[in-house]
């Protein structure tokens, strides 16, 4: 009910003006100030003469004979205590009501408040008849350097620089009060309305995804009864989830958990390679039976075998394990004749084909030439390996 803010301001302000003109605000200050020293002053005269009152009421032989006992004395000064309390509430929300009533039209009456609803009437006036529209500007006149006055007629754009603008995103009009020879520039933006957002007619409401319903480890061939489609938002699904499987066989790149979203990287195509079906020594002979054909879509290397064609005539030069895929950097040229061993050479011309059985005189490896002897005659022949035991005479 009592503002002491107010108050103190009403103090402050008979302070500091007692040589000058008053602020506006200062005077209305001041009047609730005084008003309200008047108000209390009456209160506390009232309070002192009303406990005089029931004192003499009381310590009065003549009243007390009048009275019937103590109990009305008692129920008499509740009664005028209660007429007290209900006089003053009474006198507190009058000035309370009055208070409003003068703080309503004090804030209407502010040099700010005034310098507002100018600025708002020339933009109303001067840019909607430019622009066609009444747009709504919002100034900024909460900074103290303006240093406002209170001024019953403020000019706005008193040089006219704003002109044929059709309602610009901000501005920084002048604002001028001849009467207090003060002019400022303010400045303003326009007040624009939220615009919905609405997707576009093609959009469409959810996108599908995979997710696996199950764990599938790096390397593990997915398939379709391991994975579900579910349905997002279009903000929701990656840009490179994965929608669906098609005819390729895909594996796993990397560990998949169970719901999660599958993107394009997740997957790997399968591809044909050349795998290590048992354990083959080093410096052992390849053969067909320890290799075969498999799809690998993890880990596989740039120099690996996709075909078993020529292999044969290969060896490993480290040992090998099953499931290994064959690389090129795991294979040498195997030695296919051995000295001391017999071989099975060819002679072939244009109308004749002999063939015999040598003994190497040294080993020998894929294209090599190498001398050989024929054991009934003892000669000694020129021959090319072709093969493991086998080689071809010049």
């Amino acid at each position: 009910m009592f503002d002491s803010h107010r108050f103190e301001l009403g103090r402050t302000c008979a302070l500091e003006h007692r040589q000058t003109p008053p602020h506006a605000a200062c005077q209305m200050a001041n009047r609730y100030r005084q008003s309200s020293l008047r108000i209390s002053g009456t209160y506390i005269a009232l309070i002192i003469r009303m406990k005089g009152f029931i004192r003499t009421f009381v310590e009065n032989p003549s009243s007390r004979a009048a009275a019937r006992g103590r109990s009305g004395v008692r129920a008499a000064a509740a009664a005028i205590f209660t007429v007290l309390v209900l006089s003053l509430a009474s006198g507190a929300i009058a000035a309370t009501a009055t208070k409003q009533r003068s703080s309503g039209a004090a804030e209407t009456e502010t040099p700010s408040a005034r310098l507002a609803v100018a600025l708002h009437q020339w933009a109303r006036e001067y840019l909607s008849a430019a622009s066609g529209t009444a747009p709504a500007y919002t100034f900024a006149l909460n900074d103290k350097r303006l240093a406002i006055p209170l001024c019953d007629h403020f000019v706005i754009d008193p040089d006219q620089l704003i002109q044929g603008q059709q309602s610009p995103a901000s501005l920084a009009v002048d604002a001028a009060c001849p009467e207090a020879n003060w002019q400022r520039k303010v400045r303003g933006r326009l007040k624009r309305e939220p615009q919905e957002r609405t997707l576009p007619a093609n959009k469409a409401a959810a996108t599908a995804v995979l997710q696996p319903i199950r764990p599938i480890t790096k390397g593990q061939l997915v398939k379709e009864n391991a994975l579900h489609t579910v349905w997002l938002p279009p903000h929701r699904a990656p840009q490179n989830a994965l929608t669906g499987l098609g005819s390729a066989d895909y594996y796993a790149a990397r560990n998949l958990r169970t719901g999660q979203i599958l993107l394009t990287s997740d997957l790997a195509v399968g591809q044909a390679v050349v795998v290590v079906t048992q354990a083959i020594p080093a410096r052992s002979h390849i053969t067909a039976d320890m290799l075969a054909i498999r799809q690998r879509a993890v880990g596989v290397p740039r120099d690996a075998y996709r075909t078993v064609e020529g292999l044969e005539m290969l060896a490993a030069n480290r040992l090998l394990h099953p499931g290994d895929i064959l690389r090129k950097r795991d294979l040498t040229k195997a030695k296919l004749v051995k000295r001391g061993q017999r071989v099975a050479v060819e002679s072939v011309g244009e109308y004749f084909r002999i063939a015999s059985e040598l003994v190497a005189l040294q080993d020998g490896f894929l294209g090599d030439q190498i001398e050989l002897r024929n054991p009934s005659s003892d000669r000694q022949v020129t021959a090319i390996v072709t093969g493991a035991g086998k080689a071809r005479s010049l």
